[in-house]
């Protein structure tokens, strides 16, 4: 009963009803004669107030406590936002650590204050029978207008604002440690003979939270490292307070280890249960981890079962997860020493931290796992894959290396998914050939009854995969596929598509880059279209122009009666007649380009398979070869006959045709050698000869 009666005493002290039953203290009064009246008004709680003349605004920012010796109304006089004179004066204040003191001056002026009016007000708040009230002590002296201004009103100490803020939260934001010592010692100023009820009445303050739930120890933390001495002062007022998180889901420990305020997450954990959860329902460790503070997270590891080690967020992930897909080895062996279980943890989608690893080619990261938990890596993600499917998807040969050399996973190797899809036929759909292995079954077929090279030759490949053949012959694995037999389903597909009612696959696509940098799935056989409509124009224009120089011949023609009438006038001139030949041949080859370009449109075929793809690649590279010859010798004609015009003026006639010829040069060979064109030429040869060794065997299998 007597527990009871304290509890309740404790919460009739946090609320400010109290000042209802308290005669003759905190009342309406009128201040002195020059100040500025107040006007009445009401906040948003319905609570009537005394708006804050100017004069006495200044005044609690100064701290100038004679200016409020006849001020009664204490508790009613508030700004707009509902703050006090005592929220005022902690905002407006100087920082000052616990051990700083005001000068002289200040100080004797606030005791003269405190002498005046120690003996003339009651502290109403606390005034309960059986409780009396704790002889003055001394107080620090730079806190001495909030100890003046509570024992003429002490129901400010419990006072919040509209955000709910306390005069412990502006405390801890402002970073007053003194200020925070002072108000703590105030709550336990009515129980100085019951040490629990004292203890209590603490704890009621440093729970109190604003309308963002967040507590003066949140505050502290927030706003800087250097308020190092208000983190200190509130941890020991109550070392076995529980913090909650705030309505963002922080809690005080959590918000020192995002920011890396490792001194005051030192001081934080030095609490029973300090709370370590924050957004997305990570820990502090996640943050840490993910900050690549090695030190944090060896003081955070060393908290033991006060800190979850391998707590999993909200898609699943341990800060082992983010320490595998960062590459933090060093944090990593911090964590698996502390606890190697997180190895064995999946997230939402099943992935493991090796998985990530894996996916992300982190050779090293791969290695210790494997190392310190072995039997990890026979866990599959959702889809079924396992460490293998993702190392081949991280594309990285020293990846896939490090998991086909140890012979214990000899099993993974050939280890299906969902699908049907071992690691080989995964490495086949996404076009990666670097995977060569005696255990590897290279004839198995997925859930659709492919094989490696069904899928290889089907059509969801990319571009680079496309000319896989042409470019990248040297590829051993890609030798290995080639050299295998396609499935049935491939064979009866490609000698008659229309049996089993399946025409040409629409999704005959490669993927490319387009101007803005985005890459999207084209047709090829559009795109083969549309590079047949431009070589079309090309050569029909070369065509016209060469027709049109051959019935407008340079020098004119003869205009005399006779059996020479209507020749050409220089018939007999050297450059003239390489002129006449040179347009012959480039009216030749261009027509020659626009007759196969009809051809083609009507009695041509679109591409089903690479191989067709590649046999329409090799037309249309002979196109360009007519067109390339035309234009050359269009060029040709261009120069002799400038040359027959100008063969008065030799020097003249030399300059016009060399100057052009050699810039044309110059830019040719330099876009030549920045291409690399000569290269792919060469590459182009090399797999030509591949082809005719293994594309052709195959076919005969």
């Amino acid at each position: 009963m007597e527990a009871a009666t304290k509890d309740k005493e404790i919460e009739m002290a946090s609320s400010s009803s109290a000042a209802d039953s308290k005669p003759n203290n905190c009342s309406n009064s009128e201040f002195e004669k020059e100040e500025t009246m107040m006007a009445s008004s009401s906040n948003n709680q319905g609570k009537s107030f005394n708006s804050m003349g100017l004069k006495h605004y200044s005044a609690a920012a100064k701290g100038e406590l004679e200016k409020f010796e006849d001020a009664k109304a204490l508790a009613k006089i508030l700004t707009p936002n509902g703050n006090t004179i005592l929220h005022i004066h902690i905002t407006a204040r100087p920082r000052s650590k616990i051990s700083q003191a005001l000068p002289r001056s200040k100080i004797s002026q606030n005791i003269d204050f405190l002498r005046g009016v120690l003996g003339k007000v009651s502290d109403l708040l606390w005034n309960f029978n059986k409780i009396t009230v704790r002889p003055r002590s001394k107080i620090s002296q730079n806190i001495e207008f909030l100890s003046g201004i509570l024992e003429k009103c002490s129901d400010l100490l419990w006072e919040v604002n509209k955000k709910g803020e306390t005069l412990l939260h502006m405390a801890a934001k402002h970073g007053h440690a003194d200020v925070a010592k002072f108000l703590l010692e105030e709550c336990k100023k009515p129980f100085q003979n019951d040490q629990e009820s004292g203890i209590k009445a603490t704890r009621l303050m440093l729970q109190m939270t604003n309308e963002a739930r967040d507590t003066a120890l949140h505050e502290a933390v927030r706003y800087s490292d250097d308020q190092l001495d208000v983190v200190k002062v509130l941890t020991q007022a109550d070392p076995k307070l529980t913090y909650e998180a705030n309505t963002a889901g922080e809690t005080p420990l959590y918000l020192a280890a995002e920011r890396g305020y490792a001194e005051v997450l030192k001081v934080i954990l030095t609490c029973s249960s300090p709370g370590d959860h924050g957004p997305y329902d990570r820990t502090a460790l996640h943050v840490a981890v993910i900050r690549k503070d090695e030190d944090m997270v060896e003081r955070l590891l060393q908290a033991e079962e006060r800190i979850h080690k391998s707590k999993q967020d909200r898609y699943g992930w341990t800060p082992l997860h983010f320490a595998a897909y960062l590459g933090y080895i060093e944090i990593l062996n911090k964590l698996l020493s502390k606890d190697n279980s997180a190895a064995y943890k999946a997230d939402n989608r099943g992935k493991t931290a090796l998985h990530v690893a894996a996916g992300r080619g982190r050779v090293d990261i791969m290695r210790e796992l494997i190392s310190k938990c072995p039997d990890c890596c026979e866990l599959v993600d959702e889809r079924g894959w396992n460490v293998l499917h993702f190392a081949l998807e991280s594309r990285n040969k020293k990846a896939v290396k490090l998991v086909l050399e140890k012979p214990w996973l000899g099993n993974l190797i050939n280890e299906k998914d969902e699908n049907g899809n071992t690691p080989l036929l995964h490495a086949a759909s996404i076009g990666y050939y670097h995977m060569r292995h005696p255990k590897v079954d290279m004839q198995v077929f997925n859930h659709q009854n492919h094989n490696a090279k069904d899928i290889f030759l089907g059509n969801n490949i990319t571009s680079e995969e496309l000319f896989g053949i042409m470019i990248d012959g040297t590829s051993v694995w890609l030798k290995d596929i080639w050299k295998c037999s396609p499935g049935l389903r491939m064979i009866v597909s490609e000698n008659d598509s229309n049996i089993i009612g399946e025409g040409r696959d629409k999704d005959n696509t490669v993927r490319s880059k387009s101007n803005d940098g985005k890459e999207k799935n084209i047709s090829i056989d559009n795109l083969m279209e549309k590079t047949r409509e431009n070589e079309l124009l090309v050569a029909t224009l070369i065509a016209t122009v060469s027709f049109t120089s051959g019935i407008t011949v340079p020098g004119g023609f003869v205009a005399d009666k006779g059996p020479d009438q209507g020749a050409a006038i220089l018939t007999r001139n050297t450059a003239f007649r390489a002129f006449v030949i040179l347009n012959a041949i480039s009216m030749f080859f261009s027509c020659l380009a626009v007759f196969y370009h009809l051809a083609e449109s009507i009695f041509g075929s679109t591409a089903t398979h690479v191989a067709d793809t590649r046999k329409h690649f090799k037309e249309m590279r002979l196109h360009q070869l007519f067109i390339i010859f035309a234009m050359m010798a269009m060029i040709g004609a261009f120069l002799s006959g400038t040359y027959t015009v100008l063969h008065s003026d030799r020097n003249l006639a030399i300059s016009a045709c060399v100057v052009p010829v050699a810039v044309s040069a110059y830019l040719g060979l330099t876009y030549i050698a920045n291409s690399q064109l000569l290269n792919s030429f060469m590459l182009e040869r090399k797999s030509s000869n591949f082809l005719k060794k293994y594309v052709y065997k195959s076919r005969c299998i």
